[in-house]
């Protein structure tokens, strides 16, 4: 008796464990939702609009006390990088950082990054400052939509790591 219910407990089991796992309702860690939202493309165009204020990355996007993106930063990088393909712009790295090693590498890192993306690191496409400029106004950002389209990217980016490899 003891061989019999120890093996049906076996094969239920396993069949519980073949089975597909429920759908997820908000989007995986890493991608996008099975069910976009219609409004996406707005909501891009105005983050978009809010990163060209900006312009800015900061302590929260890197590993702490270490010269490193995190995903966050790497994310927010990646955009910001497609962005000044676009439309040029100085990047600044705001910090509270009092280590001067520390933020010189952390600014070599942004740099890179930048250079991997494909933008001329040439000028001075990294300053060390707070958020800069007004950005564009809604009128602006209508006529490049009009002229433009919606963005698409050249490149697939990769959550990984920099464009073309660490």
């Amino acid at each position: 008796m003891g061989r019999l219910l120890l093996g049906t407990a076996v094969v239920a089991l396993l069949c519980g464990a073949c089975q597909k796992p429920a759908a997820r309702l908000n989007a995986p860690p890493h991608g996008t939702s099975d069910s976009a939202s219609d409004l996406q493309a707005e909501f891009t165009h105005m983050i978009d609009n809010a990163l060209l204020i900006d312009m800015t990355l900061s302590d929260v996007h890197f590993v702490p006390h270490r010269a490193m993106l995190n995903s966050l930063g790497e994310e927010r990088l990646a955009r910001l990088a497609a962005l000044m393909e676009l439309y040029g712009g100085t990047l600044r790295l705001s910090t509270k950082a009092t280590d001067e090693a520390l933020i010189a590498k952390r600014i070599d890192v942004v740099r890179k990054y930048l250079s991997d993306a494909g933008i001329d690191t040439a000028a001075e496409v990294v300053t060390l400052g707070a958020a800069g400029g007004r950005g564009m106004d809604a009128g602006q950002a209508v006529l490049i939509k009009a002229h433009e389209g919606t963005y698409v990217p050249k490149k697939k980016a990769s959550a990984a790591g920099p464009p073309g490899g660490p």
